[in-house]
């Protein structure tokens, strides 16, 4: 006696396993995150890189001191700070997704293998007892040290950095050591906005890191380090009170 099916339906076929529908799913969204990735490098940071360059030419040919002027100014420091966080949010886009409970130690030591710091003598030192931080705080912390090493590594001239982590009462404190040609002075007077940081220059987003210290609860210095080079040092209280 042969089998019947019900009026209507068609052959029974068996459900797709769940894992590779798990993994179509990872790989249609690396797909997007690629995307996203070239066209943010490859149209949208030139258009606005090129916007600024044409803020600072009409900054050449307007009085200084002038409303104008002044407007054109905000609109330089707008379009820098566009700049910093597009450029921060591509290189998040090119790392691969990592756990949240990844402690901030491994984080740094991935930058080990930055590719713009292969032609750098970089090393990471671990101070003090680790401590749980926040995934914000960590998340913060490792960015700070990417920009700094992107900077080193593009505007610094360095051959030499150190990525310090200090762990103690209350407090972490994150520094990043090169002996390259910067000037405290003059990242300082571009922290505070008193001088415009040139068109890539070195330490292109310090202002940004200063801002990201501030949602910490925490302090940013600039100084000369003892390798010869400059400093950034990142203080931030611990616990960080920041949420999850």
């Amino acid at each position: 006696m042969s089998a019947t099916c019900s009026a209507g339906s068609g052959p029974v076929t068996s459900p797709a396993p769940r894992n590779g529908t798990a993994v179509s799913r990872r790989q249609a969204a690396e797909d997007e995150r690629r995307r996203l990735a070239r066209e943010l490098h490859d149209s949208v940071i030139q258009q606005v890189l090129a916007a600024g360059l044409t803020i600072d030419w009409c900054l050449a040919e307007v009085p200084a001191g002038s409303p104008v002027h002044a407007k054109l100014e905000h609109a330089r420091r707008l379009t820098s700070i566009a700049v910093r966080r597009l450029r921060s949010s591509l290189q998040t886009l090119a790392e691969r997704p990592r756990p949240d409970e990844e402690d901030l130690p491994d984080m740094l030591r991935r930058l080990l293998a930055f590719p713009l710091t292969h032609d750098l003598d970089l090393s990471v030192e671990v101070a003090g007892t680790p401590v749980a931080l926040p995934a914000a705080v960590r998340r913060s912390l490792y960015r700070v040290a990417s920009e700094c090493l992107f900077n080193t590594a593009r505007h610094a001239g360095a051959q030499r950095a150190v990525i310090r982590l200090s762990y103690g009462p209350g407090v972490v404190v994150l520094s990043v050591a090169d002996d390259g040609h910067g000037s405290p002075e003059a990242l300082q007077k571009i922290i505070r906005g008193e001088r415009p940081a040139p068109d890539g220059g070195y330490h292109f987003g310090l202002a940004d890191l200063a801002d990201r210290a501030e949602e910490m609860g925490g302090t940013m210095r600039v100084s000369t380090s003892d390798l010869g080079g400059i400093a950034v040092e990142m203080l931030v209280p611990v616990p960080g009170g920041l949420d999850e």
